[in-house]
């Protein structure tokens, strides 16, 4: 919330870039299983030795569970600015609502 205040419209810009190197990471990896009936992983694995491919196994699951922890203390973060619940309720409320949204995708 600081850098928030500190840089102002500033941070916009990295997560206007950010999502466009995404968007752009997506539209490659959606033409490279079009065009080959395979995956990025399938693929990276396929072309790379066997210590390669398994560190960029172990960097994807690294991403996955800090986009997961950023995605959950936002949650937390977001009712405890819009609801005024202290963090740690906050937090319990987030968690359970995301484990409600996984049991719901069973």
């Amino acid at each position: 919330i600081s850098a928030g205040s500190k840089y102002g419209y500033m941070l916009l810009w990295v997560i206007l870039f950010s999502n466009l190197m995404a968007f752009l990471i997506q539209v490659l990896s959606a033409k490279l299983g079009i065009a080959t009936g395979k995956n990025l992983p399938e693929i990276a694995r396929d072309r790379y030795p066997k210590w390669v491919s398994a560190g960029l196994w172990i960097q994807g699951e690294l991403v996955i569970m800090a986009t997961d922890l950023a995605e959950f203390i936002g949650a937390a973060l977001g009712l405890n600015l819009l609801f005024g619940i202290p963090m740690v309720e906050a937090a319990i409320i987030a968690a359970i609502g995301s484990f409600a949204i996984l049991e719901l995708q069973r």
